[in-house]
């Protein structure tokens, strides 16, 4: 959250809720897990079986769950659907039990790449490398070595952690030298660990009924890329993920964000498919179109979910007052 934001969660109070629940919300994560591990703890926060439990009863006291793609294009009031990125195995062996014992639907975005482990995502890879650092107490003479390897200098651990996690996508081909020099086993870890989900697993939940999308077959910041990369990588993700398991829908999110996608590209993924479903995580804003969902995150373990919910409705109505409420395209 922003400043802003931040500020508005100090203030919001449950007892607001009732006066914002004529609406369909849509809460993302991506992981539930509940220890820490190495691809994703130096990235962001997670909340645990324990935590996740408890968000779902509250939105099940509090809203109806969505269990339709077609009911997303119905403004049914004061409804959910649960959406996951990134395809990480735990939404298989943690989520997906949790899901089935309380009849619930959702939506998990796959990046093919990273399916049955064969690779993985280059942001993982830097946090198993800050995973090793740590273990090494981060030894000057280690940072100096992969600073030399990434051509940059640093000020201080916290500059150096900085520099190594904001490695450009276009860049990504330079952490193979670091896990060598460290000696780590990339390919190791994904076969003894299998961060990511298999065909298998996503077949055994699709047969169940929950649905799957394309999340870029890479996960890439797209403000990185040229247009023609952009459209490539979604919609690969998409006609992968469609090919693959013999699905008909299309439905697919944005990593990182959706807030530099320009309408030509929206067009084009509108005449690919004109029925498709795209997921943002611009929080509870309107789009320049009803196929646009967007979303906000519930995955942080220190927000309390109804506190987050009303900041969510808090900052639509700061947005509405200052013009920015309409996603600009």
């Amino acid at each position: 959250m922003g400043i802003i934001k931040d500020s508005i969660y100090k203030i919001a109070n449950k007892q607001f809720l009732p006066l914002f629940k004529s609406q369909t919300i849509f809460p993302y994560y991506h992981i539930v897990r509940n220890d820490k591990v190495s691809h994703i703890k130096h990235l962001y926060a997670y909340k645990n079986e324990v935590q996740f439990r408890a968000d779902l009863d509250f939105l099940l006291q509090h809203y109806t769950p969505i269990t339709t793609l077609d009911a997303i294009r119905e403004e049914v009031s004061n409804s959910f659907l649960l959406s996951f990125d990134d395809g990480l195995e735990e939404v298989y062996s943690v989520v997906f039990p949790i899901l089935k014992e309380k009849n619930l639907k959702a939506v998990f975005f796959l990046n093919p790449d990273f399916i049955d482990n064969h690779h993985s995502l280059y942001k993982h890879d830097i946090s198993v490398i800050i995973t090793h650092l740590k273990a090494l107490d981060f030894k000057i003479e280690k940072l100096n070595g992969i600073a030399a390897l990434l051509n940059f200098e640093f000020k201080d651990k916290a500059d150096f952690l900085s520099k190594i996690k904001n490695i450009p996508f276009k860049d990504k081909h330079k952490i193979v030298p670091v896990l060598d020099y460290l000696n780590i086993d990339i390919k190791n870890y994904l076969s003894t660990q299998k961060p990511y989900l298999s065909k298998v697993q996503v077949q055994e939940m699709i047969d169940y009924g929950m649905f799957f999308g394309g999340h870029t077959m890479s996960h890439p910041p797209l403000h990185q890329l040229s247009h023609e990369e952009k459209k490539a990588e979604i919609i690969n993700s998409i006609d992968w993920v469609k090919r693959e398991f013999n699905l008909s829908y299309s439905v697919f999110a944005f990593p990182f964000s959706d807030k530099n996608i320009s309408r030509k590209l929206l067009n084009e993924l509108f005449e690919y498919d004109p029925a498709i479903l795209l997921f943002g995580n611009s929080g509870l804003k309107k789009d320049i179109d009803a196929r646009i969902v967007q979303r906000f995150s519930l995955e942080n373990p220190f927000k309390k979910i109804h506190k987050v919910i009303v900041t969510e409705n808090l900052y639509k109505i700061f947005n509405k007052m200052i013009g920015k409420y309409q996603i600009k395209r």
